[in-house]
């Protein structure tokens, strides 16, 4: 059975109910436009009828959808709620975009009035690299990590530096010098920057005794032969469970990134919506 993801959920209900919004606040700014007002250019702007109408359902709708970010974070919410609650937020937060700028009239210019219309559309941008992430991260995670997790790679990560560092008592110094700097110097956490960009997997100590082990067994023979193969193998291991460990907290990451960006933008919005809503009411 085909696993169906919270944008297809109740066969695409709240898309529908978001293209309904979009066609009527659209049908119902043309029809006002013509009819009741009359200016060079023919656009209706805010401070008309249906501008405070139009305003009125995109306000309602900013309120109502931070509510619904707050309800759908609740742990007592069942997958399926959580899916509809989840549906219901993108599409009728892209439905905002066009009820919202009917609103405007296409009329914006420096004031609070299009710092509001502008934060709405950083929230909404931002909430579309949210659903982007959220549909292809935990998807990279589970294949990336399989049947592992962090504590189980540090404890194979653990077990194999004390196997390797064994084995190299015999061996050439400089497998030993290699086994300590990547047990002691490799970085597996970061700043959200360094995991974003991935600059913690640059001149990486284990990928560097990966590469040097390789070239030094060329130069043994007999059993230190074997133990040096046996140690690279261990640097294989770990360069493995490094990758794992790294790809995984790049992933978690872009999932911090998108809170990080769209909690306060959405908080900001919410100010500048209230500032806008209230000189309207003075200056009216």
């Amino acid at each position: 059975m085909r696993h169906r993801s919270f944008l297809e959920y109740r066969r695409y209900r709240y898309l529908k109910l978001a293209l309904v919004l979009c066609v009527l606040g659209t049908v119902a700014y043309t029809w006002y436009r013509q009819t009741h007002f009359n200016t060079p250019g023919g656009l209706g702007y805010g401070g008309t009828l249906m501008g405070y109408g139009l305003g009125t359902v995109g306000a309602l709708l900013i309120v109502w959808l931070m509510w619904l970010g707050i309800r759908k974070r609740r742990f007592k919410a069942s997958m399926t709620m959580t899916q509809g609650w989840l549906s219901a937020h993108v599409y009728l937060g892209l439905a905002l975009v066009v009820i919202a700028t009917l609103h405007t009239g296409f009329e914006l210019g420096l004031n609070l009035h299009t710092l509001a219309y502008v934060l709405m559309l950083a929230v909404v941008v931002s909430g579309i690299y949210g659903v982007l992430v959220f549909l292809r991260e935990p998807e990279r995670m589970t294949r990336n990590m399989g049947e592992d997790n962090i504590p189980t790679l540090l404890l194979q990560l653990q077990e194999a530096d004390q196997q390797a560092a064994r084995l190299a008592l015999q061996l050439p110094d400089e497998f030993n010098s290699l086994l300590q700097a990547a047990a002691t110097h490799t970085r597996l956490r970061g700043s959200l920057l360094q995991h974003m960009l991935g600059s913690l997997s640059r001149n990486c100590p284990t990928q560097r005794a990966v590469e040097r082990m390789q070239q030094l067994n060329r130069q043994l023979k007999d059993e230190q032969a074997q133990r040096g193969r046996e140690v690279h193998a261990l640097m294989l291991s770990r360069r493995t469970a490094v990758e794992k460990i790294r790809a995984e907290l790049r992933s978690l990451a872009r999932l911090r990134l998108w809170l990080l960006v769209h909690v306060p933008l959405s908080f900001a919005l919410l100010f500048a919506l209230t500032g806008h809503i209230v000189s309207v009411f003075i200056y009216w």
